[in-house]
């Protein structure tokens, strides 16, 4: 230990890359079982240039029997490796099944050359398109107006999540290509598959962790566990490493990415290793998580900066989970990055629902969401679903549209806070099997009865009859009478008006018209050429008006309708359905026979 104490002691001296040479020896420090710092001997086995696009290593091994058996551990990511008493890098990677305890180092050099931009934290992965090859709304397929909308509206993402079609790992950033892993803390979290599943593609395995008050408080040093926190609150979720240096209030570590994120706000914490867990497979650091001393503001290829300080706020997530059992609340942070905050919003959702739950039941869940932004506004939503993979559907919409509200395609006011309520029964839901209208010929201004058949889960079918009234100015035509699940009419709507927001405003009206699943919609459908403009359709407009609305002199998107939905009831079901009927009406003139 007297290497050690005379290392940090002497300053913060770094030896160029230029100067390291193979068979050069020197100590590597890292924290270890019960928190203490040990010195590893390593001898340089050589230099990588271009060992990645932009990016260079040294390759050195361990000379020590702790790594006979394990290779380069977990959570090692940060050591710092000393030549000649100068720094010359970070641990940042090793690899699996390696008989040899070899590891890549990232000079320091490029660690200090690391940009440091607090204003701008990274912004989300999700496209706001849909995931391609999405399946058909059940009422597209004998539409005559939808097919023209564009997959790239931004609420498509959100009927494709309800629908299954997007998975929620597609709320991830992009797999890092570099063999790094980290281990993940998840204190306080139930078991559930949807951590390994969302986490180890992006190089995080999460280990069990826990959350205490470590009794040293003083900062970190370099070979100190540090961990960058995610989640916190009533659990916490942090990715854990090793701190490289130290220099004044700046503080260097990892020695690679964590999500490749840019400019990023989360608390950087203490950590305190407990034990080994020794593998060929992934020997990895058991670690508990402290207290933060500062904040990450800088995820670059090169590794991870922090600055000392008053952590970040982070965004507050309320999330309340009721069954028939019981009702809990608890209360997160979520970390400051929107490149994240879809994943972390999902994975709350995914893991408070698999509270004394199994995450694969057969489920009915519902979610009413309700996201404060920075000038006082609120957006809030219903929907439900229903099946086995009820809690992952949720999840994802939520995602979704998190990532939609943290990342628009204009200019919006920052999210601040974040209030989810779930609810979660047994599976019970109904599916939508025909509409039988009292009469096919209507008249304009009578009430118009309409027998709908619905099989329940598991239940006998059952017969509800519903009314709603022809509008009194429709001209006698053909006629479109639609009864749908509340998702798949609101999807419907949204893309037969082919509805494009432009500002925030006009996206939260467009938030406000989704209705869940548990409504059942019946609605009358024209066959009459429109417009669609940002504000909102304009049916029935002359042929001249409409020539001088699609002009190139127009500003803004405008779109040509071939159909209008003239008016549309709903009524609450008590469970979620799903399905979608057309059935074609003709209107005749009052003076017909």
């Amino acid at each position: 230990m007297l290497v050690l104490s005379w290392l940090l002691a002497a300053g913060l001296a770094v030896m160029p890359f230029a100067e390291v040479q193979t068979g050069q020896r020197g100590v590597c420090i890292t924290e270890w079982s019960g928190g203490e710092r040990i010195e590893i001997p390593v001898v340089v086995v050589g230099t990588l240039p271009a060992s990645q696009p932009g990016r260079r290593a040294v390759l050195v091994k361990l000379s020590d029997p702790r790594f006979a058996d394990a290779g380069v551990v977990a959570g090692m990511s940060g050591s710092p490796v000393y030549v000649d008493g100068k720094l010359v890098g970070a641990v940042a990677f090793g690899w699996n099944f390696a008989r040899e305890p070899l590891a890549g180092v990232t000079p320091f050099e490029d660690m200090q050359a690391i940009p440091v931009d607090a204003e701008n934290p990274g912004s989300s992965p999700l496209s706001l398109s849909a995931a391609s090859g999405v399946a058909e709304n059940p009422l597209t397929k004998s539409s005559f107006g939808a097919d023209g909308w564009e997959r790239q509206n931004a609420l498509a993402t959100l009927f494709s999540a309800l629908r299954g079609e997007l998975e929620l790992a597609s709320l991830a950033p992009a797999p890092l290509p570099s063999p790094q892993l980290l281990p993940l803390a998840t204190a306080g979290f139930p078991e559930s598959p949807w951590a390994e599943k969302l986490w180890r593609p992006l190089g995080l395995a999460p280990v069990p962790g826990g959350a205490e008050t470590l009794p040293d408080s003083t900062l970190p040093e370099a070979g100190d566990m540090v961990a960058a926190v995610l989640i916190w609150g009533d659990a916490v979720l942090a990715a854990g490493g090793t701190l490289t240096a130290r220099d004044g209030d700046t503080y260097y570590a990892f020695g690679h990415p964590l999500f490749a994120a840019g400019s990023v706000k989360m608390p950087a914490a203490r950590a305190r290793v407990l034990a080994i867990q020794t593998s060929y497979a992934l020997p990895f650091k058991i670690f508990n998580v402290g207290q933060p001393f500062g904040t990450f503001l800088a995820d670059q290829p090169a590794g991870m900066v922090a600055v000392a300080g008053k952590p970040p706020a982070g965004l507050p997530v309320t999330v309340t989970v009721r069954s028939s059992q019981e009702s809990k609340q608890f209360s997160f942070y979520l970390a400051d990055v929107p490149l994240l905050q879809p994943l972390l919003a999902a994975f709350l959702a995914a893991t408070s629902l698999s509270y004394n739950q199994g995450p694969n039941a057969d489920l009915t869940v519902d979610m009413t969401v309700k996201a404060g932004f920075a000038d006082g506004s609120t957006v809030s939503l219903r929907q439900n679903t229903a099946g086995a993979d009820a809690v992952g559907r949720v999840a994802t919409f939520l995602g979704a549209l998190v990532a939609l509200l943290t990342n628009p395609p204009f200019p919006a006011p920052p999210l601040t806070a974040l209030d989810v309520q779930l609810s979660r029964s047994p599976h019970v839901s109904a599916t939508i099997l025909e509409a039988i209208p009292q009469r096919r010929k209507v008249r304009p201004g009578e009430a118009l009865s309409v027998a709908v058949r619905l099989q329940p889960y598991r239940g006998p079918v059952e017969t509800r009859v519903y009314s709603l009234v022809i509008p009194r100015n429709l001209p006698a035509g053909k006629l479109d009478l639609i009864v749908a699940d509340g998702a798949s009419f609101s999807d419907y709507a949204l893309r037969s008006e082919k509805a494009q927001a432009e500002n925030f405003r006009q996206l939260c009206a467009q938030l406000s018209r989704l209705e869940p699943s548990s409504h059942l919609v019946a609605a009358l459908e024209t066959r009459e050429a429109g417009l669609s403009l940002p504000q909102g359709p304009l049916p029935g407009l002359p042929p001249s008006l409409s020539a001088s609305y699609t002009s190139a002199l127009t500003q803004g998107n405008v779109e040509r309708l071939t159909t209008h939905l003239v008016t549309s009831q709903r009524w609450p079901y008590p469970w979620p359905l799903s399905g979608g009927i057309r059935v074609s009406l003709d209107v005749v003139s009052q003076e017909a026979p």
